[in-house]
């Protein structure tokens, strides 16, 4: 068996590795030049793209976009960091594909994070540390919550970005040797909160315990508070002031212990609870186990049972329980099964034991997946697991770990067709040309704002989203988007939308929804500023056909477009009830907790969704003065534009309030008038002192604030860190 032994580096052991860890990802597909689809990711594409051609080039963080939801704040309540690791590929490659680069990079990063948490020398490569984050991402027993490639395939790269980069702060603080190590740290944790609030929120706080209470300096200390205030003051100020401005989802929470310990998570909790009953003494001497692990396992519980009904949904935990499970169960099985292998007793029954459990599995993945468009990743995986078992011959321990890695990829059962479908992208897909030949169409109309009917069997195309990416194909706009919370008016669009379609899916909780009733629907559509419908189902077709509010424009394929007459800005009309602006703290509150003494504009403009014609609510101070308006009076608008930084428009009723039909933000202003006021349902409301109306998006005195401390910050470290390097 001579020619077996090959001399083992841990260099080519760490490529080859992470070498599964890769094709598993399909680089052949992540580098076709196609559209990314699936589930929400095949709308990620549109304000990532959106960021790049709008903000990135001029340094802007965030600011404004029309495409969905009537306008919204994008990168105000979600998070930069993916679209600026796109907008960086993108520089040198098309955007499909760096987009598809970002994806898989935090697979990679996050199965890194989780091999450099389990180390026991920070420079020394685990193999079990590997196996940990393999198993930790290719975990299917849930496709949402965040952290997993399912969840991740899902839309949900932000959330496991946040938590690989929250992972390696904890390992550089808690490990390393590096007199930077505070500084790496902050930078990581600040990484980690502009890519997810939530992996921050809980890794914070035991981050902060390690950063007490490990040695350093005041001036390392203080420097890498620094780093962290630089990087993440800017975004997370935004956030804050404006936290009220986001729509609670009112997801249902979990209750049973049974959404929480999923079937693919409990075994390994079981031989983690066995092996630590046996070697509690051992364990504990020699501290296999640190505080970290068991903090994230107790706090995701305790968050789980306990965490008040809220802003933050419980489901989120989830992947922290998990996190924790496997950590702790690596860390364990790593003693374990170096102790028991210390001496190479019987190596050749465990050679050939290793070997059985690969070939075996390898013949059963290789059964499932030897079909048309998985024979590239099937033979380069195989051959790969093949050339591993050559490789680790030599050393039974290896082998071993070999072996436990592939019954973890050999027996994943959807994750290589949601990667294929995904990265096949919408070009590839059956059906797409119904898509491209609409969009065509919709080009020849005058641009507008669209609404369509929601339908599960749109996933053909690539995603039941698919009709997100109006924006991005066409000059037109879209009411519905991903970002829920990102629009306050998104509560209204969904409520408007049930209405008008065969199978609406109704996912904002707690609203009274108009299922069924299409003649509510189509009024709301006028007064949501909606200038085009598509519908899809021949039983909406026909509905909108007999509806003398829409006109026919022309069918394409199974989608049908009308035309809505409505108008984006008018003279108010209506009766006004004042709700007076309640405290920056109350909205805050009432904001992040669902119960709370404070009536929000939100539950008021809800109210008033449906009066609409009668009376409207509008939110001012108590020192505002608004006069009733005239109600025989009507506006003429005209030279109507609208983009991501400026409305402008003329009107012939200057000192009377009008309503604009975009989505209320504090940011913009008006030049020579009073307002912008929130207006029901979601809108702004403007007193223009003249005939011309000019509104323009800035950036608020405390954000401009922000962006100094932020610059100062940055400054003021460099100076440090270039004393300390020169006093060293």
């Amino acid at each position: 068996m001579k020619f077996l032994k090959v001399k083992i580096t841990p260099y080519l052991t760490q490529i080859y590795f992470y070498l599964l860890a890769i094709l598993i990802l399909r680089l052949d597909l992540v580098f076709l030049n196609t559209m990314p689809t699936g589930g929400d990711m095949g709308a990620h594409v549109v304000p990532i793209k959106y960021f790049i051609e709008n903000f990135a080039a001029d340094f802007q963080l965030n600011g404004w976009s029309n495409d969905w939801f009537a306008g919204y704040p994008l990168y105000f309540f979600y998070f930069p960091l993916p679209a600026l690791i796109t907008f960086m590929l993108n520089l040198f490659i098309t955007y499909s594909i760096a987009f598809k680069i970002m994806v898989v990079g935090s697979i990679i990063l996050s199965i890194y994070s989780f091999e450099k948490l389990i180390r026991k020398k920070y420079e020394k490569f685990s193999i079990f540390g590997f196996i940990a984050g393999l198993t930790y991402v290719l975990t299917e027993s849930f496709t949402i919550y965040g952290g997993n490639l399912a969840s991740t395939l899902a839309g949900q790269f932000s959330f496991t970005y946040s938590i690989a980069f929250a992972n390696l702060a904890i390992a550089i603080i808690t490990k390393s040797t590096n007199k930077n190590k505070f500084v790496i740290s902050a930078v990581f944790l600040g990484l980690s909160l502009l890519s997810h609030l939530i992996p921050f929120i809980i890794y914070g706080v035991i981050y902060l315990y390690f950063w007490i209470n490990s040695k350093g300096t005041s001036v390392e200390k203080f420097s890498s508070a620094l780093i962290f205030v630089a990087i993440s003051i800017r975004f997370i100020t935004s956030l804050i002031l404006n936290l009220d401005l986001t729509t609670n989802m009112s997801y249902t929470p979990y209750s049973k212990l049974s959404d929480l310990i999923k079937n693919d998570i409990l075994p390994f909790l079981i031989v983690f609870l066995l092996i630590l009953s046996f070697n509690f003494k051992q364990i504990y001497e020699r501290k296999i186990i640190s505080i970290f692990e068991w903090f994230i396992l107790v706090s995701s519980v305790l968050l789980y049972f306990f965490v008040p009904e809220g802003a933050l949904w419980n489901g989120r935990v989830i992947s922290f329980f998990n996190l924790g499970v496997i950590v702790l169960f690596f860390k364990l099985l790593q003693y374990t099964i170096e102790v028991s292998f210390k001496y190479e007793q019987g190596t050749l029954i465990l050679k050939i034991l290793s070997l059985v459990i690969i070939v075996t599995y390898l013949v059963n993945f290789s059964q499932k997946w030897n079909t048309i468009g998985y024979k590239e990743f099937l033979y380069p995986m195989a051959l790969t697991v093949i050339f591993g078992c050559v490789y680790f011959f030599i050393s039974s321990l290896n082998l071993f770990k070999l072996a436990f890695a592939t019954s973890i990829i050999f027996t994943i059962s959807f994750l290589p067709y949601w990667v294929s479908w995904n990265f096949n992208g919408y070009e590839n897909k059956e059906n797409w040309s119904d898509v491209e030949n609409l969009y065509s169409d919709l080009n020849n109309l005058p641009p507008g704002r669209i609404m369509w009917e929601p339908n599960s069997d749109l996933n053909k195309y690539g995603t039941p989203m698919v009709l997100m990416t109006i924006p991005l194909y066409t000059h037109h706009t879209s009411m519905e988007g991903l970002y829920f919370d990102s629009s306050i008016t998104t509560p209204f669009h969904f409520i408007a939308v049930s209405g008008l379609a065969e199978r609406p899916s109704n996912p904002v909780g707690g609203l009274r929804y108009i299922n069924n009733e299409f003649e509510k629907g189509q009024k709301y559509l006028q007064d949501l500023g909606v200038d085009y419908f598509i519908s899809y189902t021949d039983s909406i077709k026909q509905k909108a056909l007999e509806n003398k509010q829409l006109n026919y424009l022309f069918s394409s394929g199974p989608f049908t477009v009308f035309q809505i007459n409505s108008e984006k800005v008018e003279l108010v009309n209506q009766k006004l009830i004042k709700f007076e602006k309640i405290s920056f703290s109350e909205r805050t509150l009432s904001s992040i907790f669902r119960n709370t003494t404070y009536k929000n504009f939100f539950e008021a403009a809800y109210e008033n969704f449906n009066k609409l014609d009668t009376e409207r609510i509008i939110e001012v101070s108590a020192t505002d003065s608004i006069q009733p308006p005239e109600t025989s009076e009507l506006a003429n608008v005209t030279n109507l534009k609208i983009n991501s930084d400026r409305i402008s428009f003329n009107t012939d009723m200057p000192n009377k309030l009008h309503i604009i039909k975009i989505s209320y933000f504090p940011n913009w202003e008006i030049i020579n008038g009073a307002g912008p006021y929130r207006i029901s349902p979601s809108f702004m409301a403007v007193i223009p002192y003249s005939e011309n109306v000019e509104l323009n998006f800035v950036r608020s005195r405390y954000e401009t604030y922000s962006f100094y401390i932020s610059i100062s910050s940055l400054l003021l470290f460099l100076v440090l860190f270039r004393k300390k390097n020169n006093y060293v």
